[in-house]
């Protein structure tokens, strides 16, 4: 294949991240938040799922029929949790229009053990380098599009392509940035993500902020926000709060009105869209955490001590519609994480708690549907 391009570069366009890492051989990952958010998180889970292309794509022009992408895929198995292993998938699109997809179920494989007597612990299984080739492409100059999987990071080791590779026209757009937990961060299949599902419906370039696991209101997030252009905000908050039983109410609600303060700062006067937790049966009525047993994901009732102030998926909703009352801000706005998932498509909920892709998929059309004034 002739008209290699390593990265970075200046022809191919990385868009949906807003830094990358360099591995030794020089292989590059895209990165979701700026480098200057590493020293203010916690651990390393919330740059793992930064690290994750939810959203990510590979922009440019060509001729070409068949393009090839070597990358090395490293992807995050939690022991229990999870069915088996699935491939991730990358998804080629012309001119906006989805193509093809191709499937990996190699790279580097990161396997954590939740359950005692192992709790947080991890094997690391070194994998190869994977190379995708995307052929039968239609002949004739047409802007591509590789869309990276939203189930693991992609270390790009090159794109080549059997014609000349050209800078992309400008993207010309309005921009949603969406912020979320792992049901924003999506499945496997780049499509299914129902951020990016929306974003095709609406026609809008879209920054995902899904961090699967690591939606809990985060300053530095709110900072990186406030300082993107945006023509449209959503921000799909509570499950990982109740999740983790990370706060109660009495943290919960000045830290949404803090976030809401920092994005104020950058964005006086662009919309932005609250949007409540989907229907999770074990949350709805009891608080966090959420506990992996043999049966699966579940909850556990406490005492009435040990619960005040303790938060769960309806209380949760209640406070956002209060919270956004309060500010009487006439662009801040809520929709129901039920309008979009609810008890009635439960079969599209396999572990109780995320969809499935069909249900990432019937989200991102109700979204769709249920926010005309996005479209562009």
């Amino acid at each position: 294949m002739s008209n290699k391009f390593t990265f970075p570069n200046d022809v191919i366009e990385v868009r949906g991240a807003l830094d990358h890492d360099l591995d030794k051989a020089g292989r590059y990952t895209p990165v979701r938040l700026p480098r200057w958010t590493r020293a203010q998180m916690s651990d390393i889970g919330i740059l793992r799922m930064a690290q994750v292309g939810s959203g990510v794509r590979l922009r440019f022009r060509s001729t070409a029929t068949t393009v090839e992408m070597k990358v090395l895929m490293t992807r995050i198995y939690v022991v229990g949790l999870h069915g088996d292993p699935q491939p991730s998938q990358y998804e080629l699109r012309i001119n906006g229009q989805f193509h093809q997809t191709q499937g990996i179920n190699g790279g580097n494989f990161i396997q954590i053990v939740l359950n005692s007597p192992n709790v947080g612990s991890e094997e690391v299984n070194q994998g190869a380098v994977d190379t995708l080739v995307f052929s039968g492409l239609p002949a004739g100059e047409k802007d591509v599009e590789i869309w990276l999987p939203a189930s693991a990071s992609s270390a790009i080791e090159s794109i080549s392509a059997d014609a000349e590779i050209l800078p992309p026209a400008p993207v010309e757009k309005k921009k949603w940035i969406h912020y979320g937990s792992s049901i924003s961060q999506g499945g496997e299949v780049p499509s299914s993500i129902w951020a990016v599902n929306a974003s095709h419906r609406l026609n809008l370039d879209l920054y995902n902020l899904g961090l699967a696991g690591q939606c809990f209101l985060d300053g530095f997030v709110a900072r990186t926000i406030a300082q993107l252009p945006a023509d449209y905000i959503t921000l799909k908050l509570g499950i990982n709060v109740v999740n983790a039983d990370a706060m109660r109410e009495r943290a919960f609600v000045p830290a949404f009105h803090n976030f809401l303060d920092i994005l104020r700062q950058g964005h006086p006067r662009t919309p932005i869209k609250i949007i409540s937790p989907i229907w999770c049966p074990f949350h709805e009525d009891v608080t966090g955490p959420t506990l992996l047993r043999e049966t699966g994901l579940t909850s556990e009732a406490r005492t009435t001590e040990t619960s005040t102030g303790a938060l769960y998926l309806k209380r949760i909703r209640v406070i956002l519609q209060e919270g956004i009352a309060i500010r009487k801000d006439a662009n801040l706005t809520y929709l129901d994480g039920l309008k979009l998932f609810n008890e009635t498509d439960v079969a599209d909920l396999p572990d109780k708690l995320h969809p499935n892709d069909a249900g990432y998929q019937r989200m991102g059309e109700r979204f769709a549907n249920l926010s005309p004034e996005m479209a562009n």
